[in-house]
């Protein structure tokens, strides 16, 4: 019952959502410490699009964790549900270009991520399998292909009907970037603290529609 009723309201919550231009150019807004563009292990999970290039062979060593939270208005079973559907992420991670299933492979899911930086435009890609997760819980992952990552998306629901969502990244990146960990961490952390504060607003969205939707 919830799910078809999510499913109306996520239509309407995606009609009112900003655009992904208006978005992106808020997720790539960096900081002031002028952080270096995110790179990868020079696999076929990432591309150079824009800008010179030395065309010397990247190797991933070191990896760089970031955490994010957000207390969200909307109930438990609407984050839960809204998490669930991957393609639905794009809607408030907006440098999340696409998700989608790898075909044959159930819980694994193709993953393309594109950022403009520094007037530079890359794109990276991994394949992410799921691990099993904890029903309303805990989500979590670990890349099998690509850019080389892992994470968790853990909920917790307040005795106030409010809850927490926590997401928690890890990713390595290229030797030549390792000096510069200390600025790439602050710029990967201010993006996901964005993405989950749009995700709050999102479900407020969804959680209203919903609501709307019983008292016709």
């Amino acid at each position: 019952m919830i799910r078809s009723r999510m499913s109306r309201a996520f239509a309407v919550a995606r009609v009112h959502a900003p655009s992904r231009g208006s978005a992106d150019r808020r997720a790539r807004r960096p900081p002031s410490s002028r952080p270096l563009p995110l790179s990868s292990r020079g696999l076929s999970g990432a591309k150079y699009l824009g800008g010179v290039s030395n065309g010397a062979r990247t190797v991933m060593a070191g990896w760089v964790d970031n955490t994010a939270e957000v207390t969200v208005t909307a109930p438990l079973p609407v984050v839960w549900e809204l998490w669930q559907d991957k393609a639905r992420i794009p809607n408030w991670m907006p440098w999340i270009h696409s998700v989608e299933p790898v075909p044959g492979v159930p819980g694994d899911t193709k993953w393309l991520l594109k950022t403009n930086q520094f007037g530079q435009d890359f794109e990276f890609s991994w394949v992410a399998r799921d691990l099993p997760p904890v029903k309303k819980e805990k989500i979590h992952w670990f890349s099998t292909d690509g850019l080389n990552n892992k994470g968790a998306v853990t909920f917790d629901q307040r005795p106030d009907g409010r809850t927490v969502v926590r997401m928690n990244i890890s990713y390595e990146v290229p030797d030549i970037l390792v000096p510069f960990g200390a600025a790439l961490s602050p710029l990967v952390a201010s993006i996901l603290q964005a993405d989950l504060e749009r995700f709050g607003t999102f479900s407020s969205k969804v959680v209203a529609a919903m609501g709307a939707g019983k008292r016709r």
